[in-house]
């Protein structure tokens, strides 16, 4: 046998394969697993969920005026090799017969959509010329059927299939209304559009079909970025650029909070592969430590130390990352399995980022974390070692420990992409690990003072009194070691729990799904009675609307030029509902200021947090509304919050009714209309002239969107659960060397085996309890800051995870019980002790 591999084996029995390399060794195999498993998931569903967001705009990109868009855009986009289409939309009337009814009217070109594709009852492939597509809506509303025909403007059209699903219908207003689809070609002959028509046009954009989601996406971005510089120069008004990211609110939050809880996994992942790698590297240390000290005795440097540690460590961290990434590549698999029809049904193709992230996240834990321990090693005198004394550290152990630490931040801010959140996470996880040190101290000296100078106390418990108050640096390793590893086990269970729950239930099953619109003030009472008459008797919402735009603010005039943020500008551009009323409405709660009532001025108004900043308003300005050539002067007097996701009616602003009540308004009603029943047909039939608007639809979309993140975001915390135990278990053997060795002297000394459960039971009890109550603590906290400042979502302190923490601490710390005493009775006294 060639001597190079009897160096290597010799090698990998000398060094790779002691037992401390091996722990560390499946450390950073799970670790890397788990990472490896969320980063392939994540780039997947990363690529997926922004693909499929897209096809709820039908495009990757769209531009959107309310006048005919300049062919400019679509010739460029063309010339940069993207795909185009175009879409009219605009409220009509349609007729069948003798029935008239409001419809949304969308003239589309041949190629729409870009993204996604229409759900058809009888599958057409296109539309031909004088043809039309309805929803179902509509269908049934006017009992149509495939072969009628019915009129929109000067045209005919002859209906040829049904629309089931239309993924980017969207919630805007004009969208409400039921479905009517034609071609672009057919809107001219129809005599619809004239000067002063209100018309959405639409410019959709989208890559060439491609596997390379990523490149096509780049080549997007570079076109959205020469768009904002032409409507800039061209000072375009009414020209905007939409993409899913400000496009459709709803679907935009749901994906922000989606991207935000799996950062949180990655992180959380990754703090809990620090943990393991720190503890294992310093027990491989602390074992070496003679062994250094008698070779430095014969004229070894430190460089021939660190470098003949730091090789099996190399290879053996080599080893577990391909191993890492095989099994994380495996379990991402069978986890797409298992949630595939909850997920997106064309799940995209893995890249090759996550293998890349997985050697970069390895050797940066590895090197990073590894190091004090390595090189504190190096630094210690063999006098020293050999005679077991302790040593002091040296400010290069602290400087290592600084550097493990950027490292480590920079590595966080590279997976999440947060720079904020990345230090939230850490800064929680090294104030939590000071926290836990420092009062671990002072706890452990003060029991131990008070068990100590017990008279009566049992023999078990005052030894461990003793010792805590004496020897109070193990006692602090012990709580430490364990509080660390189940802060972040506590940190993903409150997150998942609550947070996720939260998120999940976030639309109510019992959010209404019916709108009625332009109800006037003399139908109210009449058709009040109807919903109650239909058994729609509570649950339901009755507003008025106003018409009015925003003009001065303290007495300036605005406009959109008045603004450099596009959302603020958007606003200032239109008209707002106001409403009048003197109870707060569901669902909306005052954060700042008094909310009006019954005070009798009638010269105040409520507004909604969001508007406010996006205006930049603030409590007690003057603002004025032109409503119809009046203008209406009002004070700021409260700041209120709204749940978006109720599908409540909801307002901007919101008077007392003194001062709106003689305005010209219309009136709104929303309510939960059940299955298989038509209160909203004969509501139309009852008063034509008002609009019932279905959300059902669009409720259906974003719940089925929510339901995919949801199982999704689930499943990676999981695996970060699975790896944070794999960590809690070497943190608990971590401390059984310096235990076994004390029950071995003890039982040299004549203790017996009950003396030493009495011990061990004392100790365990006090130190789980210890650890749990600072880790559930910090947790507890920890969570509540994550989650208020960068989940923004409320959440209630989580009290009972300090119990759960607890019953978790006792539990470790009484299972590496049981492997103290399978040791201490199956091994010698004398070998425990020759081991040392």
């Amino acid at each position: 046998m060639p001597s190079g591999m009897n160096r290597f084996i010799y090698f990998l029995k000398r060094y790779a394969l002691t037992s401390e390399l091996i722990w560390l060794g499946l450390a950073l195999w799970i670790s890397i697993a788990s990472l490896s498993s969320v980063t392939f998931l994540m780039d997947r569903l990363d690529q997926t969920f922004e693909k499929n967001a897209h096809e709820l705009i039908g495009a990757d990109l769209l531009i959107r005026g309310d006048q005919v868009l300049n062919p400019v855009f679509e010739n460029t986009a063309k010339q940069r090799g993207l795909r185009t289409a175009t879409t009219v939309v605009f409220p009509t009337m349609a007729r069948f017969e003798n029935q008239s009814k409001l419809v949304s009217l969308k003239a589309v070109t041949e190629n729409y959509p870009l993204r996604g594709k229409l759900t058809l009852k009888f599958a057409s492939k296109k539309l031909a010329s004088n043809e039309i597509w309805i929803d179902e809506q509509l269908a049934k509303q006017l009992d149509l059927s495939v072969g009628n025909r019915i009129e929109l403007g000067n045209s005919e059209f002859k209906i040829t299939d049904i629309i089931l699903k239309e993924m980017d219908r969207g919630a805007a207003f004009m969208n409400f209304s039921p479905r009517v689809m034609i071609r672009a070609e057919d809107l001219t002959q129809t005599a619809l559009l004239g000067l002063g028509s209100r018309a959405n046009y639409r410019l959709l954009l989208a890559g060439q079909e491609s596997s390379d989601f990523r490149s096509v996406q780049k080549q997007v971005d570079q076109f959205q970025e020469w768009a904002k510089e032409h409507i800039s120069q061209q000072q375009l008004r009414g020209v905007k650029i939409e993409g899913v990211e400000n496009g459709q609110p709803i679907a935009r939050k749901t994906i922000l909070q989606a991207n935000r809880m799996m950062s949180l996994a990655a992180l959380f992942t990754a703090m809990i592969a620090a943990v393991g790698i720190a503890l294992s590297t310093h027990r491989y240390a602390q074992k070496n430590i003679v062994s250094v000290a008698v070779w430095r005795c014969f004229g070894a440097s430190r460089r021939q130390v660190l470098v003949s540690h730091l090789k099996p460590l190399l290879t053996m961290g080599m080893v577990a990352t391909l191993l890492g990434i095989g099994t994380g590549y495996l379990t991402h698999e069978l986890l797409l399995h298992w949630v595939g029809s909850l997920v997106a049904q064309d799940i995209m193709p893995a890249s090759f980022l996550p293998v890349i992230w997985a050697f970069l996240v390895a050797f940066t834990l590895l090197l990073g974390f590894s190091g004090p321990s390595l090189l504190e090693l190096t630094m210690i005198s063999p006098i020293t070692a050999l005679r077991q004394l302790e040593h002091k550290k040296s400010k290069w152990f602290f400087l290592s420990i600084a550097a493990s630490l950027a490292s480590y931040a920079v590595l966080l801010m590279v997976i999440s992409q947060n720079i904020y959140l990345s230090l939230a996470v850490l800064g929680s996880f090294i104030a939590g690990a000071m926290v836990v040190i420092i009062f671990s101290w002072v706890i452990s000296k003060w029991i131990g003072k008070f068990i100590a100078g017990l008279k009566d106390a049992p023999l078990g418990l005052k030894f461990i009194g003793q010792r805590m108050f004496g020897g109070t640096q193990f006692t602090v390793v012990q709580i430490t070691s364990l509080s660390i590893a189940m802060l972040a086990l506590l940190l993903l269970t409150v997150i998942r729990t609550d947070v996720l729950s939260t998120w999940q239930s976030s639309i109510s099953p019992e959010a209404p799904n019916r709108f009625i619109l332009n109800i006037t003030p003399e139908q109210k009472t009449d058709l009040v009675q109807q919903l109650e008459g239909a058994g729609i008797g509570q649950g339901w919402d009755l507003y008025p609307m106003v018409r009015g735009r925003l003009v001065k603010v303290n007495q300036n005039t605005v406009t959109s030029e008045s603004f450099s943020d596009e959302n603020a500008k958007r606003l200032i551009d239109r008209e707002f509902n106001l409403s009048y009323t003197q109870n707060l409405p569901i669902k909306n709660s005052i954060i700042a200021g008094k909310w009006f009532g019954n005070s009798g001025d009638p010269h105040e108004i409520s507004m909604e947090a969001g508007i406010m900043k996006s205006l930049g308003l603030k409590l007690g300005d003057q603002i004025s509304f032109d409503v119809v050539g009046v203008n209406y002067d009002v004070t700021i007097t409260s700041v209120r919050k709204l749940d978006w996701n109720s599908m409540r009616v909801n307002f901007f602003a919101i008077m007392p009714p003194q001062l709106l009540a003689d305005s010209p308004q219309t009136w709104i009603i929303a309510y939960r209309q059940l299955p298989n029943t038509r209160v909203d047909d004969k509501i139309v039939e009852q008063f034509p002239n008002v609009s019932v608007i279905n959300v059902e639809q669009t409720i259906g979309q974003v719940n089925q969107l929510l339901g995919q993140l949801f199982y999704a975001v689930q499943a990676l915390f999981i695996f970060a659960l699975v790896a944070g135990l794999i960590v809690l278990f070497i943190s608990v053997l971590g401390v059984q060397t310096k235990r076994l060795r004390e029950a071995a002297i003890l039982k040299t000394y004549g203790a017996d085996q009950s003396y030493l459960n009495r011990v061990w039971f004392y100790e365990f009890i006090s130190v789980g309890i210890l650890a749990g109550l600072l880790s559930g603590n910090i947790a507890g906290i920890s969570a509540w800051f994550l989650v208020k400042h960068f989940l923004e979502t409320d959440m209630v302190y989580p009290f009972w995870l300090i119990g759960l923490a607890i019953v978790l601490g006792v539990v470790c710390s009484f299972v590496s019980g049981l492997y103290l005493k399978y040791k201490i009775s199956n091994v010698s006294t004398v070998k425990i002790l020759q081991s040392f």
